[in-house]
Formats: C-alpha cells, sequence, structure tokens
C-alpha cells in the first residue's frame, strides 16, 4: 500500500505545479488592459523633436537577366521644436505647421493599447510592424535623447492602423492611419508661408516678362459690385473682374511643395521669371513673388520677398497661375466677351500688342 501512496502523492504534486505554472504563465495576449496608454503619460510632453519615416523591405531577388533591383525605398521627415516654434532642420529650417504637430501629439498622448492582435514574428511581418519593413516608424525624442518609437503598420479598418511600440511585441489596433503621418515636407510646411490675406489687397502687378498689367482695386457699393481695373488701357480695353477675382483667389491659396534652399542656383532661371506679381495692400505693404521654370524638372521655383527661402510649385498649380495671369485672360478687348478673354489662345495666335512695363 505504501507505494502506491508515494505514487499519488508524487502525481497529486506534479499536477499541482502544472496548475501553477498555467495560472503563473504569462500571456503576451493579454499583457496589458485594453485603457492602457499606447505611450507612457507624459513622455510625449516632453518631445522637441519628431521622427516620422516610411520604409519598405527591398523585393524579392529579379530574375536571371531583369537587372538590378533597387533597395527598399524610404522617407524621412524631421520636426523640431525651436523656441516654441517647430521647425523642418533638414528643409533650412523653415517653420513647419505648428498647429498641425501639436494636433499630432495630443493624438499620440491619447492613443490606447486597445485590443491586443498578435506578438509572433510572422504577425509582425504580416502587418508590416518589423524594424526592417514598416509604414511608418515614429521616434520621439527630447534633449537630443530618443523618448519613444512606435511603429504603425497595415490598416485594420477606418481611420486605424496596427502599431506596437519598440519595446513591446504585441499589435493593437489604434486610432491613427497612416496617412497623418506623412513624410513629404510639402504637408508640413507651415501655411503662413505664402498666406495673403486677400480681403486687403488693393493693388496688383502682373509681369509675364513682356509687358504689366496694373490691377487696382474699386470697393464695391449698393449699385456697383467691386472691380478691377487698369488704368492705363486703352481702346476700349478692360479688365475683366471675375478673372481677376480668380487670379487673387489663386495667389491666396497657392501652397508651396518643398523648399530649395536660400541662395538662387543659375539652374532657377530666376533672372528670367515667367511671372513677376507684385502685390500691395490697404497699409501700403508690399511683396514681390518671382516665378521661374529650371532648365530641368517637372516643377517651377518661387521666391517671395516676404522670406529667405525659394520654394518649389507643383507644375499644375504653377501653371494654373501663369494662364490666369496672362493678358488673354485678364484682358477683354473690343469685340471679345468677357468669357472669352478666359480661353486659352491657339497655338501660333497672336494676342494683343503688348506694352512694357515693370512690376
Amino acid at each position: 500500500m505504501r507505494p502506491s501512496i508515494t505514487l499519488l502523492i508524487l502525481l497529486l504534486a506534479l499536477q499541482l505545479a502544472l496548475a501553477g505554472g498555467l495560472f503563473l504563465r504569462h500571456d503576451p495576449l493579454a499583457a496589458a488592459r485594453s485603457d492602457t496608454p499606447l505611450l507612457p503619460a507624459g513622455l510625449v510632453q516632453k518631445s522637441d523633436q519628431i521622427t516620422i519615416e516610411s520604409h519598405a523591405a527591398s523585393p524579392p531577388a529579379a530574375a536571371p537577366g531583369a537587372g538590378a533591383v533597387p533597395g527598399g525605398a524610404s522617407t524621412r521627415i524631421v520636426l523640431q521644436k525651436k523656441d516654441a516654434t517647430w521647425v523642418l532642420p533638414a528643409s533650412f529650417g523653415v517653420p513647419a505647421d505648428s498647429a498641425k504637430v501639436n494636433a499630432l501629439l495630443d493624438r499620440l498622448s491619447g492613443l490606447k493599447r486597445g485590443l491586443p492582435i498578435a506578438t509572433t514574428e510572422s504577425a509582425l511581418r504580416r502587418f508590416k510592424l518589423l524594424d526592417s519593413d514598416f509604414e511608418r516608424r515614429l521616434v520621439l525624442s527630447g534633449s537630443g535623447k530618443p523618448l519613444g518609437t512606435v511603429y504603425f503598420g497595415s490598416s485594420p479598418g477606418l481611420r486605424k492602423s496596427d502599431a506596437r511600440t519598440a519595446d513591446d511585441r504585441a499589435v493593437y489596433a489604434v486610432d491613427m492611419p497612416t496617412y497623418e503621418l506623412p513624410t513629404d515636407t510639402g504637408a508640413w510646411l507651415s501655411p503662413e508661408l505664402l498666406q495673403v490675406d486677400t480681403t486687403h489687397l488693393t493693388q496688383l502687378s502682373v509681369a509675364d516678362g513682356h509687358e504689366t498689367l496694373q490691377l487696382v482695386r474699386q470697393k464695391g457699393t449698393e449699385k456697383q459690385p467691386e472691380s478691377w481695373i487698369d488704368p492705363d488701357l486703352k481702346g476700349g480695353e478692360r479688365i475683366d473682374s471675375a478673372q481677376a477675382a480668380s487670379l487673387v483667389q489663386q495667389i491666396g491659396s497657392l501652397r508651396a511643395d518643398a523648399v530649395l534652399g536660400t541662395a538662387a542656383q543659375p539652374e532657377w532661371q530666376q533672372d528670367h521669371p515667367v511671372l513677376t506679381l507684385h502685390l500691395k495692400d490697404d497699409k501700403s505693404q508690399d511683396a514681390q513673388w518671382t516665378l521661374s521654370k529650371p532648365a530641368s524638372g517637372d516643377f517651377f521655383v518661387l521666391k517671395t520677398s516676404a522670406h529667405p527661402w525659394y520654394f518649389s510649385i507643383s507644375s499644375a498649380a504653377a501653371g494654373e497661375l501663369t494662364r490666369t495671369s496672362s493678358r488673354n485672360t485678364l484682358v477683354v478687348t473690343p469685340g471679345k466677351s468677357a468669357a472669352a478673354a478666359g480661353a486659352t489662345p491657339a497655338a501660333g495666335s497672336q494676342g494683343s500688342p503688348r506694352r512694357s512695363g515693370k512690376p
């Protein structure tokens, strides 16, 4: 009897040990409550630098004879806080959109872990949350030291993305889509860089390198709508006020894509501009815009006298601005309706005689 009792005691002890092990076993999918912040409290507020990267793993090797395969695509943007203002240090210290940056920090502070999804290496690869393959990697730094890193991967639904921190292998669905973490400069530039309060604009000089139109704003009355005139126009010609208003609206909404530098380069051809605008408001403050087409590249270069930077403008935006600024668009000649004035002339056609002038 005694050997059997001893055996039963040993079996009971083994069962108790196994039960205790199962009870104490760490389940990575239940590591945190669903309302736990993704990042430690207070960490985001200490940040004075944000680095956002986009990176894709290198594609598989090409078939023989297919040529070399380029490495994984990678883009990067750095936002830095200087004297309570956010700037883009890699873009010659140009001001960033501080409201947008602060909104991002608020969003990061409010992110919760939610319910964990997975922890395995294969899951990280599938969700694009590896150190070498991710949709976005956001690094917060303070006083020159890294504070926290978050990887953002695939999207599990509308306005969401899969995410994990560098210190956590668990994957969570968070309320921040990757498109809210752009890595292009234009998305973070301050909108005030080219901002013009067009409601106070009183005069607009438009020069295309051949002639100058001097547009003067005429305030509207109860009986007469607002209009634009050029006092120098002769022979019954007049300014199409609707087209002038459209030009003013374009000036007010123009945005830069990137910052090219603070010193003009010969290839930008700023000494041969395609358009020069001289803007003057009701407080006698003025600014000059110089738009040029570089010798190569699908973009335009804009320099404003209000800032030291040269900006890259998309060909689409610059093309529309130059079209709306043309004499054929702005000036109505006798026998030509205002609607016809906005039409682009056919190739090879000749416009009205030009007069020379300076902005």
